[in-house]
């Protein structure tokens, strides 16, 4: 209730107009005081009677430890503030004063987290991880009785009780990471909700994006609140700075890796794969779930040198990534003065694809754009890789499709704007028309074009075998596939589609379309994949 209590404090202060009223709950956690933290049923075992509570209409705002929120988000909910981030540091309380090096060796230390307890063993292996559960003060009473001589707890739950006077030592981050969101509180509702507008107004910038980032970094390792990964996130000069730890759980195996830059997306990828590569994922399989896509088939058709980030997040779930790029990317000579960006005001680009190919043409090298030029971008992963080349997108849409992109361009630009549409040929036409249509000027410009890559049709047939799911990221992969199947997809293969225009493409050329992600991203994509997964396994 202390943490609803915040929260409801911060409201009235900020809203004093408005009557918040604090709702008790009973958790499945408070329900069984002696359970132990690693035998959980499920990850979102402390937040899932708060979540149907909001979807049930039994309350309206739900307040959250930030690090006990699953990684993939409920439907229909959405986390409308994270309050101003507490010390994220763990905390060390001892039946005798000490410190974690004084501790004299085979020391019972009380910890219900296997973060703790594996980088306890690691820092020191002559000490005894003891599990033990229950609330703050039960933990102080049973260390009061002897049942263990230290305890860990988090610095920020005992600021909040005020009790960080019985602290011996604040352990530092070079010491013991904190869980992703530690120190964090949050604050879920309904989307749309005038609840939700309301706490929007209490959010805190620093502290969302450095728990969304130490949030993305555990979704992409496949780990949840219970895995032995620890992550801490901080911004300085408004570069995020992320350091991250994965362990065995007995301590005898640790990775790490650190990362920092402007980017928030792109140094969490950094520092994913700063791990994965030292062998991350193999070893979080060694805990007692390997994901919600534990042994699943999963069929990546990407082309090659963008298959590889979707088989991580795949596996990084669980899933056994099978790698089959049906296309590839052909350039296509253009004629240097259309690309002149001096001569128009909008520059457009619908893929990351078309990113590469301006800058292999000499077009967005070194960030070259002129001041006057606006830049539009289909989604977050082309504004990501605009950004790799120090361009800004001025415009992304809410929804990654050429329709909306099209919209957010009409409401900003004025008759006779002159824009340069750079895309792959064959793509549709519905971006160019609707601004047509608005009484742009507008230029479009085919960079590349996807084919199938040689010998697509025998290496399909040699890897369909066994898989369970398809997944296609473009139409034109749909078109290629189907081009390339030896004979009709067995019925009992899942297909899992990006978005609505690959899933309609998938559709017309006769393939029955399972999965469509709601976010048009790989992220989304592997989201639905989990989300259709686990209602089936439930």
């Amino acid at each position: 209730m202390i943490q609803a209590q915040l929260a409801a404090d911060a409201l009235r202060r900020r809203f004093p107009e408005h009557e918040f009223e604090l709702t008790p709950m009973t958790t499945h956690a408070d329900r069984h005081p002696s359970m132990r933290l690693s035998d959980a049923p499920r990850e979102g075992v402390f937040v899932q009677e708060l979540e149907q509570a909001l979807l049930d209409g039994g309350a309206e705002l739900a307040v959250h430890s930030a690090k006990d929120l699953p990684t993939l988000a409920t439907p229909s909910l959405t986390i409308a503030a994270f309050l101003p981030r507490a010390d994220a540091r763990d905390a060390l309380i001892a039946r005798e004063p000490a410190q974690l090096g004084t501790l004299p060796p085979g020391s019972r230390i009380g910890t219900g987290s296997p973060r703790r307890a594996a980088q306890l063993a690691a820092l020191r292996p002559d000490l005894r991880a003891v599990d033990i559960r229950g609330n703050v003060d039960t933990r102080l009473r049973r260390l009061r009785e002897g049942a263990v001589d230290a305890l860990i707890l988090a610095a920020a739950g005992l600021e909040r009780l005020g009790r960080l006077s019985e602290v011996h030592q604040l352990l530092p981050f070079d010491v013991m990471l904190p869980a992703p969101g530690q120190g964090a509180l949050a604050l879920q509702a309904l989307e749309g909700s005038e609840a939700a507008r309301l706490a929007a107004q209490l959010d805190d910038p620093p502290t969302r994006r450095a728990v969304s980032a130490e949030r993305e970094l555990l979704r992409r390792l496949g780990g949840g609140c219970l895995s032995a990964i620890g992550a801490y996130a901080r911004v300085e000069d408004n570069r995020l700075v992320l350091d991250a730890v994965v362990l065995a759980v007995d301590g005898r195996r640790v990775l790490r890796a650190q990362a920092e830059g402007a980017d928030d997306a792109q140094v969490v990828e950094e520092v994913s794969d700063g791990l994965d590569a030292q062998g991350a994922r193999r070893l979080l399989r060694g805990a007692p779930s390997a994901g919600p896509l534990d042994g699943l088939r999963v069929m990546v058709t990407r082309a090659d040198q963008q298959a590889a980030a979707l088989a991580r997040a795949l596996e990084a779930q669980g899933a056994v990534a099978v790698v089959c790029p049906v296309i590839e990317i052909e350039p296509i000579g253009v004629d240097p003065d259309q690309l002149r960006l001096d001569q128009y005001d909008w520059l457009v680009l619908t893929s990351a694809n078309g990113v590469d190919r301006l800058v292999a043409l000499g077009s967005l090298a070194e960030g070259r754009v002129p001041a006057h030029i606006k830049v539009a971008a289909i989604g977050p992963q082309t504004a990501a890789r605009l950004l790799e080349h120090g361009v800004r997108a001025t415009i992304v849409p809410a929804r990654y499709v050429a329709e909306e992109l099209a919209d957010s361009l009409i409401r900003v630009t004025e008759s006779g704007a002159r824009v340069l549409l750079a895309r792959a040929a064959g793509a549709r036409d519905a971006l160019p028309q609707r601004l047509t249509e608005h009484g742009a000027q507008v230029t479009v410009v085919e960079t590349y074009r996807a084919v199938a890559p040689a010998g697509t049709r025998q290496q399909l047939a040699e890897r369909i075998s066994g898989v369970d799911m398809v997944t296609f990221t473009s139409s034109s992969a749909v078109r290629h596939f189907v081009e390339a199947l030896d004979g009709v997809l067995s019925s009992s293969v899942l297909v899992a589609c990006i978005g609505p225009i690959t899933a309609q493409s998938a559709s017309d050329l006769g393939l029955r379309v399972d999965i469509i992600a709601q976010e048009y991203t790989t992220r989304g994509l592997v989201d639905a994949i989990v989300r259709s997964r686990t209602s089936l396994s439930a």
